[in-house]
């Protein structure tokens, strides 16, 4: 294995020795949650209902809002439950409306509820709609740059779409605004995340954490997160900006893994593939021709 690749791995299984800090999004909205259209945050528990989701930015839409503004939910996103109480006209057995002493109607609540996107989730909506809020700087790091500039073959890399994801089957990455990463390096962490991700595409190194479909937290996608994570850290290394970001990515590895009964063995694994996509991205030689490995 690459010098690299087996100093980085060395430095993870040290940390994930010794335990480490949970792991933290490197991008974020310090605005709580609330409706695009209205601009009105949510409250009670709709706030807690959807202040905890991971979205870069914190607006909402209903489906029939989505539409209003010419976007399309993206295929497979989930929907988030919001609550609210609708005032009913209180009334008695007969169908009469009920009145208090002072001659008001009398109201009882009727807990009601409906479903909502997050901007992140959607296609097609126009910027011009979006409130973007800049939360620093963005100073590209070139040793990074020239990773991602020389890729062969790379996907498609979009930015402002609200969250960090790579979709198969539109060979695309998509990715938060550069200036809402808490460091630079972390957004280059982030994107060579998605790239290793994308070496598993059909016309790369098919692998099949990629190109299968696999439930959210299912062994193929535990492992193909290890991959990505792993290939992340050594791309960092070859970039010289691992010991910025190593905490963070070793931190995501303990939580995948702890979904994998913490089997230290598929770290080799994961290593072994990950390694193979990291030669892909930087155009160097296999040493091996075969994917023993099976990812």
């Amino acid at each position: 294995m690459n010098s690299v690749y087996e100093k980085i791995t060395s430095i993870i299984v040290a940390k994930l020795e010794k335990g480490i800090v949970p792991w933290h999004q490197p991008w974020a909205s310090s605005w709580p949650p609330r409706n695009l259209i209205t601009k009105k945050p949510y409250r009670g528990i709709n706030l807690l209902l959807l202040s905890g989701l991971k979205y870069e930015l914190p607006y909402f839409l209903t489906f029939k809002q989505v539409k209003r503004l010419k976007g399309s939910v993206i295929k497979d996103e989930k929907a988030h439950l919001v609550v609210f109480y609708k005032w009913l006209e209180k009334k008695d057995e007969d169908g009469n409306v009920i009145r208090n002493d002072e001659g008001k109607i009398e109201l009882v609540p009727m807990l009601r509820f409906y479903y909502v996107f997050n901007v992140g989730q959607c296609d097609g909506i126009a910027s011009k709609y979006i409130p973007w809020q800049i939360n620093g700087q963005f100073n590209p790091i070139e040793e990074a740059e020239y990773i991602v500039r020389n890729m062969p073959d790379h996907p498609e890399i979009c930015y402002d779409t609200g969250r960090a994801c790579y979709i198969p089957r539109q060979d695309q990455i998509n990715m938060p605004s550069k200036h809402s990463f808490s460091s630079d390096e972390e957004l280059y962490s982030t994107l060579f995340h998605e790239l290793v991700h994308s070496t598993g595409h059909e016309s790369r190194l098919n692998r099949k954490g990629v190109t299968q479909a696999a439930a959210f937290g299912s062994k193929v996608y535990s492992e193909e997160e290890l991959v990505a994570e792993m290939g992340a850290a050594f791309l960092c290394g070859e970039a010289g900006i691992a010991n910025r970001t190593i905490d963070n990515s070793t931190a995501y590895i303990r939580g995948w893994l702890s979904r994998l009964k913490n089997d230290k063995r598929l770290l080799v694994f994961a290593a072994g593939a990950a390694q193979k996509a990291c030669d892909f991205i930087l155009d160097r030689q296999q040493v091996e021709a075969d994917n023993a490995t099976g990812y």
